[in-house]
């Protein structure tokens, strides 16, 4: 494997307006991958671009646009879409390639470039060094003829839609009545898509963290600042606090201190006291202990007066 010149672990990434995060990386960007990913065929091709709400992100997505519709690629932007809702439209609306535009947990100063290929994930680090190969040659080789330019147009119900698939992955057999939660937007992608899908499934929700100003993403709210949730979570009284990220990767906060981040491999925190677990309490004289999904739920307690039953199936 040769030698990184751009590429890290996850994408692009570095300080806004500076090499490498910069609009001319981002246009050789979107020109290597866009005549990367063009077959031989006459069909139409397509990007699909999503963002977080920093303010360097204005000036790296209309340098990807150029430079995919420079190759001959359509493009869609999203706007503000959370990472995972990015790689799922990539696939669902059948493009060649998704781009997200995104530093992570990071502050407002730095940002990042992550591509996904046609079936959603990453790219492998072969197709990262091709594309890194072909970032070097000159601005004016392999660009579209005139009448083969790319069309742009911009996606004004990217979020709905991902609301909607988020949703579709929850058991339709459960629901979230009655649940109180308190979360944190970090003030980042995730800020309207959050929010609505919990209270669609059924939650009262308490967001904080849903007021992004270009620069105040991560800024003492989201999962690298948990004070923010914890203090939400006893002022709302809620059940639980979820914490996302710039790109909306979520971690969580239960009501009695637990604090872990549900992304895998991420760091987690111990519990000062055990949290007691909540049961459910069925009148039927059938009822075997278990959820609508069969897992066997603990008998420790009863829930409080204002939790009704939802984790049983003979409700």
């Amino acid at each position: 494997m040769g030698e990184r010149r751009y590429f890290g672990t996850d994408g692009i990434r570095g300080r806004a307006n500076t090499h490498p995060m910069t609009p001319e990386v981002a246009l050789r960007v979107g020109l290597a991958a866009g005549r990367l990913f063009m077959s031989g065929n006459e069909r139409r091709h397509l990007a699909v671009i999503g963002k977080d709400t920093r303010l360097s992100g204005y000036m790296i997505e209309p340098a990807l646009v150029a430079g995919f519709a420079s190759a001959g690629m359509d493009v869609l932007t999203f706007g503000p879409l959370p990472t995972p809702g990015v790689a799922m439209m990539t696939r669902s609306m059948r493009a060649d390639i998704g781009v997200m535009i995104s530093a992570s947990h990071n502050s407002f100063v730095d940002n990042g470039i992550k591509l996904f290929g046609p079936d959603g994930y990453k790219l492998s680090d072969e197709v990262e060094l091709k594309i890194e190969s072909m970032m070097d040659t000159a601005l004016g080789e392999g660009l579209a003829a005139p009448d083969k330019l790319g069309r742009v147009k911009r996606i004004d119900d990217a979020q709905a839609r991902y609301i909607e698939i988020a949703k579709a992955s929850f058991p339709k057999t459960l629901s979230l009545q009655g649940l109180r939660i308190a979360i944190d937007c970090a003030n980042g992608a995730g800020y309207r898509v959050a929010p609505t899908t919990l209270y669609e499934l059924g939650a009262e929700v308490f967001p904080i963290g849903v007021t992004p100003d270009g620069l105040n993403i991560n800024a003492e709210c989201g999962s690298t600042y948990p004070t923010a949730l914890a203090e939400a979570v006893k002022r709302y009284r809620a059940d639980i606090g979820i914490a996302l990220d710039g790109p909306a990767r979520p971690a969580d906060r239960r009501r009695r201190g637990r604090h872990r981040h549900v992304q895998s491999g991420a760091r987690t925190w111990s519990p000062r006291r055990r949290p007691v677990a909540r049961t459910h309490q069925c009148r039927r004289s059938l009822c075997d202990g278990t959820d609508a999904l069969g897992r066997v739920q603990p008998r420790r307690r009863t829930v409080r007066p204002h939790h009704p039953a939802r984790l049983c199936h003979h409700r």
